[in-house]
């Protein structure tokens, strides 16, 4: 009984699931096709590698992937620490008004870049607040947060974002885990962090890794906050790749979606090695219960 009503729920939803795989995987295609040259828009026919090998011997495509993992990996390994922390002391403290850290969740990221333009710019509420408290030169050190190669601007951006969804996912596992194992230790004589590192972190690593690759996997091909904070150089990659697309000339076309098949297959190879720690981590812990 219980399998039929598994199989009515997912017959309810496949004609949606059937349309959005149906829409993505030919947009994909598309744009696959179009970064091998094959725009027959532009009269471009031939089928060929060479925008690929263009891109990769291109110092600016470099730079920009650097600066895109840069950015990328900072953000998602801080608010993935300061997720399981705020989790952590949220459930000792049993505070239980979810809607305070639910709210950055819902806030789009346009909103979020806005915010920190307001807040962060050399002429914005903390600059002036800090002049306002004696600080004579608050514009030179706010200078370095926003649209500077080092990505602050990017990275709080992010980590005010995305650790929200990260306390989310870490709380609903640690209010059920039972405190017993830490307690124990505690006991015996270990402190309090060396028992929550060493024995309530192992539990969660499966749903930290997954986080994490969730949050990693999305702001590697964000597109709205680099735009909006980042530096005119380096680029993201999704803002480079939108500055190609932009580009007048119908030729250049196929360097765009270049770089959108780059960071999509970036994305897919990524979930997919921590996918296969996360399996590697499930499964050792079945074996050694």
């Amino acid at each position: 009984m219980t399998s039929i009503k598994k199989i009515k729920s997912y017959l309810g939803v496949l004609p949606v699931m059937i349309l959005i795989i149906f829409v993505l995987a030919v947009g994909i295609f598309g744009a696959f096709l179009q970064s091998l040259g094959f725009f027959p828009i532009a009269g471009m026919n031939e089928i060929s590698l060479k925008y690929y090998i263009d891109i990769i011997h291109n110092s600016e495509f470099i730079k920009s992937f650097g600066f895109t993992i840069y950015t990328t990996l900072v953000s998602s390994f801080l608010s993935v620490v300061l997720g399981v922390i705020i989790a952590k002391i949220l459930v000792e403290s049993k505070i239980k008004r979810e809607f305070i850290y639910k709210l950055p969740i819902i806030i789009p990221h346009i909103i979020v870049a806005l915010f920190a333009i307001i807040f962060l710019s050399d002429t914005g509420f903390l600059s002036r607040l800090a002049y306002f408290f004696g600080v004579s030169d608050s514009e030179k050190y706010f200078a370095h947060f926003l649209y500077n190669k080092n990505g602050l601007g990017i990275i709080i951006s992010y980590i005010w974002k995305e650790t929200p969804y990260v306390l989310l996912s870490v709380l609903s596992i640690l209010r059920n885990l039972s405190g017993k194992h830490e307690m124990i230790a505690i006991n015996l004589g270990a402190s309090k962090l060396y028992a929550f590192w060493n024995i309530t972190v192992p539990m969660l690593l499966p749903t930290i890794i997954s986080t994490f690759t969730i949050v990693f996997a999305f702001s590697f091909g964000s597109y709205e906050i680099p735009m909006l904070l980042g530096s005119t150089f380096p680029k993201a990659l999704s803002v480079q790749a939108f500055v190609e697309y932009q580009n007048p000339m119908f030729s250049n076309r196929p360097y765009a979606m270049a770089i959108n098949i780059i960071i999509i297959l970036f994305c897919i190879i990524s979930v997919s090695v921590l996918n296969l720690i996360i399996k590697r981590i499930v499964l050792g812990g079945i074996r050694d219960e």
